[in-house]
């Protein structure tokens, strides 16, 4: 031992180092602070109260737990049984058919039970129960405490009539013998208090069993019948309970004794022994026992009342008893230990003394570690889950110790501290290179997906025939959504989607860019949501967002539903709602999933089927855009979009609220059909009632279709000359104003133009009303089902 600290002074000094001899020599080990705390407070009390206060003081300990005991224990458990007895005996007149058992009075006393039942749960609760009752106490006190929770089944049971009486006697009876054997559990030192102690408890037994006796009778008079069992339960109680007092009043106190003498002389107990022997001169019944109801009820409740009160009286003289024993107790242990008091006193100042130097450095500790723990491992963690420098969380001050203990806690402190920061600035590095490794391979994807999407371009433009137009308009949409999840990872790794715009967009043209990137496109209904535009460097973020949605939208519902995307101007910036008619969601798992849009989320990888709703927690994050979802109208849910303010821009001379429906130019696309029957050229050339044009200077590219255009507006759209069929020949950027005849900005990684959400959202609607009109070419009433209106207000 005294190797170990010296030691333990080396260590000590060896990091202490500069502090200075003086403070290494008035380090003191915690052992021998607490010898000179606690050495000279032992010896003064062991000296003057070893040899008179010893016994005192458990005999003083004893009757303050014997008061506790009363108090917590005893009378909640009375009230407890006392509640149970009244509520049996109504339980079987209400099985009995009783009309005299009025519902309110029923439903009130069961209020008073549960009173009296959560009474006695906190008392078997209580602190200070663990210190007055003894373990086998405390156990019965938590088994009554547990088996009170059957009693609302007991209840229900009783209430549906689905329990007979015998079987509601039977279980209130238990709840009430648990209660009992509480008392069997009572100790006291004193031989007197001990006996009343006993005394009482065969007296409530055999009180318990006159009030067994009074709720089967009232069951059986309520019922107007009594069973044989019922009659042999009744012979059993009544002997039961005419022992039980027999024995005790032997042992009664004289005044308690003339007590219950005049109580079994009164005219009430008289009454009750008559028509208890004629019940039991009568046997079983099958009629109704040959006693009167309302004199039953009056002779049991006055004779219970009065015995109640017999048993409160001794219990009173039993505590006056105990009290007037530990006020005795108590005053001899004062003055036993009154000469004590100095030497008390003088080891409570020297304690104080050194008590609060082993505080404040304990304090300090326990600061330093505070702030650490605290302030410091969150921002470290945080650094490092986004893959910055974590930096070096050593504090610029520490606090110097003299209790050696405290020194070396502080010094393993220190290097677990440096640990700490040392496995985060490795897991920052690592968190690092994962998403570089990530972002690289996105990027690779992303380059290889956009050369894919130019050559299917290509492709598309020189293709005349229908049928491979359609495959490569497939392998398109597909190329396009292998593009969308490859931004995802981009996404989730912190970096940029890599696509952009530098002018805005219509928010109309940014949701259908968001419906073309998903796979049931064909469901998806995009409302007019007017002339506003998006910012561009929000263009690309929003469609992915939007895409994820819609995408879960349609993952989430029927195959035969639609999923409807409509947008409006609200106060606060523009609302997307995107609605499905699917399976909905619980209300915990909405309440998580929106406590997970509303934050910028760590990936969790136990949750990768919703992956796609942390790009969109990400992205609103990014953008200061708030997600939202609701149940819907139609038993789905609904995401309500709200895009910020700052990100929306209302087009020049466009009228707040207008919607981009109305006359002017008009597009009409031919749908590509697969049927090979004679109506195929008729099908193809059906004119379809397309979008109105886009806001000036947002970059448009047309879709894969035949244009023309209204008389009067030119023929820059034209056929091509000996095509297929009479398909048209695309001309790229046929459309679009002459300063926009560019790709919009991009990645270097991604030197291949994207298609711009216009476009997109053309592609997408045409090709739903190209779809539609395919599969109800031989179907007029279908044609005409899913004809577009004629007049304004197109998609």
């Amino acid at each position: 031992m005294r190797h170990s600290r010296g030691g333990a002074g080396r260590h000590r000094h060896g990091r202490v180092g500069s502090g200075g001899d003086a403070m290494t020599r008035r380090a003191r080990s915690v052992r021998t602070r607490i010898v000179i705390l606690l050495v000279p407070p032992i010896i003064a009390l062991v000296a003057l109260w070893g040899f008179a206060a010893g016994g005192t003081l458990g005999d003083a300990l004893r009757q303050a737990r014997s008061r506790t005991f009363t108090d917590k224990v005893v009378r909640p458990t009375d009230a407890m049984i006392d509640a149970l007895q009244n509520e049996r005996r109504m339980s079987l007149s209400y099985l009995g058919d009783d009309a005299t058992i009025g519902r309110a009075g029923f439903d009130a006393q069961r209020a008073q039970t549960d009173r009296t039942r959560a009474a006695f749960r906190r008392s078997a609760a209580d602190p200070a129960v663990r210190g007055a009752a003894a373990p086998e106490t405390r156990r019965r006190m938590a088994e009554l405490a547990a088996s009170l929770g059957e009693l609302d089944t007991v209840r229900s049971l009783v209430d549906r009539r689905l329990i007979d009486r015998a079987q509601a006697l039977a279980r209130y009876t238990g709840f009430i013998d648990l209660a009992a054997e509480i008392y069997s559990e009572t100790r006291s030192s004193d031989d007197r208090i001990a006996r009343d102690t006993r005394l009482l408890d065969t007296l409530e037994r055999a009180r318990e069993n006159l009030s067994q006796e009074d709720a089967l009778i009232t069951g059986a008079l309520a019922a107007h019948k009594l069973s044989g069992t019922e009659h042999r339960r009744l012979v059993e109680l009544s002997g039961t309970r005419r022992f039980l007092y027999g024995e005790s009043t032997g042992a009664l106190p004289a005044a308690d004794r003339d007590r219950y003498k005049a109580i079994v002389a009164g005219p009430e107990f008289t009454l009750f022994t008559r028509l208890e022997e004629q019940l039991i001169a009568a046997g079983a019944t099958k009629g109704r026992p040959p006693v009167d109801v309302g004199a039953w009820h009056t002779s049991t409740e006055s004779v219970n009342a009065e015995l109640v009160g017999l048993s409160s009286g001794i219990r009173a003289a039993t505590s006056q008893r105990a009290a007037q024993k530990a006020d005795a107790v108590l005053l001899r242990l004062a003055l036993t230990g009154g000469l004590g008091l100095l030497a008390v006193v003088a080891a409570i100042v020297i304690a104080v003394r050194m008590g609060r130097r082993l505080i404040r450095e304990s304090r300090d500790l326990a600061g330093e570690v505070a702030a650490f723990t605290q302030d410091q491992i969150p921002a470290i963690t945080e650094r490092a889950r986004r893959g910055e420098p974590v930096g070096d969380a050593e504090p610029a001050t520490r606090p110097a110790f003299t209790v050696t203990e405290i020194g070396r806690i502080d010094a393993a402190f220190t290097e677990a501290r440096r640990a700490v920061v040392r496995a985060s600035a490795g897991e920052a590095a690592a968190h690092r290179r994962l998403n570089e490794v990530f972002v690289t391979l996105a990027r690779r994807n992303q380059s290889l997906l956009q050369h894919l999407l130019g050559l299917l371009e290509r492709m598309e433009r020189d293709t005349e025939d229908p049928d491979a137009l359609a495959g490569l308009f497939e392998l398109d949409h597909l190329a396009t959504r292998m593009r969308r999840h490859a931004e995802g990872l981009v996404i989730l790794s912190g970096r940029p989607s890599g696509r952009s715009w530098r002018h805005p967009v219509r928010l109309m043209d940014v949701a259908r860019a968001a419906a073309s990137e998903v796979a049931d496109f064909t469901r998806v209904e995009v409302v007019p949501m007017g002339h506003a535009a998006l910012s561009g460097r929000a263009v690309a973020d929003t469609i992915h967002l939007l895409a994820e949605l819609i995408e879960n939208a349609a993952a989430f519902s029927p195959p035969t539903t639609m999923i409807r995307v409509t947008g409006t101007e609200v106060a606060h910036g523009f609302a997307i709602e995107v609605e499905d008619r699917g399976l909905g969601l619980s209300p915990a798992e909405q309440d998580r999933l929106n406590a997970l849009l509303a934050t910028d989320p760590e990936i969790d990888f136990d949750g990768s089927v919703q992956l796609g709703l942390f790009v969109v927690a990400r992205l609103a994050a990014r953008h200061g855009v708030k997600v939202t979802l609701r149940p819907s109208g139609y038993g789905g849910v609904t995401a309500i979009v709200l895009i910020p303010q700052e990100l929306v821009i209302e087009p020049p001379g466009a009228r707040r609220g207008e919607v981009d429906a109305g006359p002017g130019d008009r597009t009409y696309l031919a749908a590509v059909s697969r049927r090979p029957d004679t109506g195929r050229e008729e099908d193809r050339r059906r004119a379809i009632h397309a979008s109105p044009p886009a806001l000036e200077g947002v970059p448009i590219a047309e879709p894969y279709a035949r244009e023309s255009r209204r008389p009067g507006h030119g023929g820059e759209a034209g056929m091509a000359d000996g095509g297929r069929e009479g398909l048209p020949k695309r001309q790229r950027q046929k459309s679009l104003a002459p300063q926009l005849r560019r790709a919009p900005a991009g990645p270097a990684d991604a030197p291949s133009p994207d298609r711009s959400p216009e476009a997109a959202g053309r592609l997408v609607s045409r090709l739903q009303r190209g779809w539609q009109r395919g599969r109800a070419a031989a179907d007029p009433a279908e044609d005409a089902r899913h004809r577009p209106p004629s007049g304004p207000g197109g998609d």
